[in-house]
């Protein structure tokens, strides 16, 4: 739990964020306007629990792991080269991942659903044309740790990652993205995705 790391007073505070947050979501609802936010960065950041903590504190109705879009792209097209699809180079893989990104955005948007998206190396540079999401936070983390967890994973338990498997992304940070450093203590990460959170549902609301 990370609630047992907070002082009283942290504690306090923490559900005073929690209540104005949800306050603000359900206020974009209101007037036609669904949540979407996106979690990304390195691999064995510390997306997915990053997410399920969203999902559990805040009125996010769906998350959706892009690793589900990545295996089907390997599935359905093993003709073309997807070693390295979420790299963003410009190949056919690249366009049908950032493709369907696309729909599951405008598909959840048109039924008014608050949603998480969480997935590895999402192009930050594209979802600045993509006014249907709120916001993306982007977790990184050093090539060395990344291994480090990725082979202690608590989600992918059967992974052995190494450093050829990590992909080199350039994340384009704004007030809409932010870059959270994630090699430290997870609920103080957890505390500055929320207040990014916040900061951009007051921008929408204003």
């Amino acid at each position: 739990m990370f609630l047992q790391y907070y002082r009283f007073i942290d504690i306090i505070k923490f559900v005073s964020l929690k209540t104005d947050i949800n306050k603000k979501i359900k206020q974009l609802n209101l007037t036609g306007k669904p949540v979407i936010f996106i979690v990304t960065g390195n691999n064995s950041a510390g997306k997915t629990t990053i997410c399920r903590k969203l999902i559990q504190d805040f009125d996010f109705y769906q998350s959706i792991n892009l690793g589900v879009v990545s295996k089907m792209i390997r599935y359905f097209r093993p003709d073309i080269n997807s070693s390295s699809l979420e790299n963003f180079d410009g190949n056919e893989a690249t366009s049908i991942f950032k493709n369907l990104v696309r729909v599951i955005i405008g598909a959840y948007s048109g039924t008014g659903v608050n949603l998480i998206i969480d997935g590895v190396q999402i192009d930050t540079k594209e979802m600045l044309k993509e006014n249907r999401v709120i916001g993306v936070v982007v977790l990184k983390i050093s090539p060395t740790l990344s291994v480090y967890r990725g082979n202690k994973p608590d989600t992918h338990f059967k992974r052995q990652l190494s450093r050829l498997d990590l992909k080199h992304i350039k994340y384009w940070a704004n007030s809409k993205f932010k870059i959270v450093n994630n090699e430290g203590r997870l609920d103080n990460t957890y505390h500055e995705v929320i207040i990014h959170l916040n900061g951009l549902l007051d921008d929408n609301i204003n």
